[in-house]
């Protein structure tokens, strides 16, 4: 422990001591997905009449800016004292490590890693993470913008992460591993980027490899940052109160192609999502959702008719006789006054109303739907924030015939991390003094797991052709299998620029069916620039 606390410092020295530079004013092009961050901002864009949609993320800093004192909000709280007005005390509390604003031209360079040491109580077993890369970002007359990054990664992680990953040969949202030659953890890596630009308030356009997410809620049923990233064309359209977006995206099945020299299998997605502002002090935020997932196949190429950026994909299927996989789903989110929001998904991924009404448990009826509520400064006490969130999904949910048509891309779910045939509660409670953060969260889920080789629905990647009733299915069906999750994180903020931040923590977790009882108790300390989420509460 104490040589991987000390390799830990000198790495994080050695990095801030790469570069020579100059000036200090870059502006970051969007703002990234991390929840903390956003957490730190929402209280200020959901007042009324704000004009911001912000259901699709992560959204655009300049667009924030308009409406927000985002600058201020991203200001370090340190006093100007001696070592703060040093080189290292700027570079190190305020600034990004290497900034350039010259010629309409804004460019930032820094370190992004993660040194984090832990242990297992339960198991008696040292874990560790081990990240580091880089994150350039740069905008060019306010208008152009690009960004791209790298991770570098060895991880050694508790138990039950480590069964998924063994599984899946992903580590949840970071990319395919390889063992590392001692073979206690995994050795892999990760890389981001894209360009965009803003033609005018009513059009923009971005062409990336990265994450998006769909909704107000800690989980997204819509689209979330679950999958490792992947590649997209996205172009909004805004006017009046309405946002249309469109997004056409190549995914990957962790499959060896027919021929050697081609790689994984590709698959291909469609997105549109239409938001709209409703009422004159926009309290109501209401937004449509459509996807298909289509397979590669050289006998059928690449399916133009899912390149029309209109609405309603579904009757172009139809047509089609297609056996692509397509999803309706809804987004809400109703603030009942600046301090308090409920917010809600509903995901169709078959619809068939008169099965729904017999209530006969039909295998086909595959919906999810979430409701949550966020409150900000609770109690009037600034900057206290609470959310809470239950999800319900039933079982086949985002299911297909073939890998190559669920709702999945490079092994990891699109949207929940836990498939389907489940319900979740999730609980966060946080608050922020000064530079110091405090959050407790608990998570409730229940889930059915398949028994035996049985295809219960609660697996995604297996064909739903192989559900063994036809009637009688209903949620939690196979094994009953309860997880309770509990987490409670200290942190301090060193640089908010790059949400730089020391942290520790303890998180507990059991895992209970009639066949196995797994409890973790996980310690953990660690120094991070956290700006994106990955998710091990499952």
């Amino acid at each position: 422990m104490k040589k991987q606390l000390r390799r830990i410092f000198l790495v994080f020295t050695i990095h801030y001591s790469l570069f020579n530079f100059f000036t200090v004013s870059a502006q970051e092009s969007l703002f990234p997905l991390n929840r903390d961050l956003n957490t730190r901002i929402e209280s200020f864009y959901e007042r009324d009449s704000m004009h911001l949609h912000t259901a699709l993320k992560p959204l655009l800093a300049a667009e924030l800016r308009k409406t927000i004192p985002l600058d201020s909000i991203q200001s370090p709280i340190v006093k100007d004292g001696k070592f703060n007005r040093t080189w290292t005390g700027r570079k190190l509390r305020r600034e990004h490590l290497l900034s350039i604003d010259k010629d309409d031209l804004k460019l930032s360079v820094d370190p992004v890693f993660n040194f984090q040491v832990g242990r297992d109580n339960v198991e008696k077993k040292n874990v560790y993470v081990n990240t580091k890369g880089l994150l350039i970002q740069g905008t060019v007359n306010d208008q152009f913008y690009f960004y791209t990054g790298f991770h570098e990664n060895q991880a050694n992680y508790v138990n039950y992460v480590d069964a998924v990953i063994n599984v899946d040969s992903v580590v949840p949202g970071q990319g395919k591993t390889k063992f590392l030659e001692n073979g206690k953890g995994y050795d892999f890596s990760q890389s981001y980027g894209g360009i965009g630009y803003v033609a005018n308030r009513h059009f923009d356009f971005q062409l990336a490899t990265d994450k998006l997410f769909i909704g107000e809620g800690y989980r997204s049923l819509l689209l979330s940052d679950n999958s490792y990233n992947f590649p997209f064309l996205k172009i909004n359209a805004t006017f009046w109160k309405f946002r249309y977006t469109v997004i056409y995206a190549v995914m990957q099945d962790l499959i060896p192609g027919r021929n050697e020299d081609v790689g994984y299998q590709k698959k291909y997605a469609t997105f549109h999502y239409l938001d709209v502002n409703i009422g004159k002090r926009e309290k109501l935020s209401a937004g449509l959702f459509e996807a298909v997932i289509w397979k590669h196949d050289p006998s059928r190429g690449f399916e133009l008719n899912y390149l029309n950026p209109v609405l309603f994909l579904r009757p172009v299927e139809n047509s089609l006789n297609s056996p692509d996989n397509e999803l309706l789903g809804f987004n809400l989110k109703y603030r009942l006054n600046p301090k308090n929001i409920l917010y809600g998904q509903l995901m169709l991924d078959e619809f068939l109303l008169h099965e729904v009404i017999k209530g006969n448990g039909w295998w086909g009826n595959k919906q999810a739907f979430q409701l949550g509520y966020k409150s900000f400064h609770l109690f009037g006490v600034k900057n206290l924030n609470m959310q809470s969130e239950f999800n319900f999904v039933r079982p086949y949910t985002y299911s297909h015939r073939t890998t190559g048509q669920n709702y999945a891309q490079y092994n990891e779910a699109l949207a929940h991390p836990m498939g389907a045939n489940f319900y979740e509660s999730v609980s966060f409670v946080n608050y922020r003094w000064k530079n110091f953060f405090v959050e407790v969260k608990y998570l409730y889920t229940q889930k059915g797991i398949d028994f035996m080789n049985s295809n219960d629905g609660g697996n995604i990647f297996l064909s739903y052709d192989t559900h063994p009733f036809e009637y009688g299915n209903k949620l939690l069906q196979g094994v009953l299998t309860t997880t309770t999750y509990k987490d409670i994180s200290f942190s301090y903020l060193v640089n908010p620029v790059t949400n730089f931040r020391i942290e520790a923590g303890v998180s507990d977790r059991n895992y209970k069916n009639n066949f196995s009882n797994v409890h973790t108790e996980f310690f953990y300390f660690g120094i991070r620039t956290a700006l994106e989420n990955y998710y091990f509460d499952f």
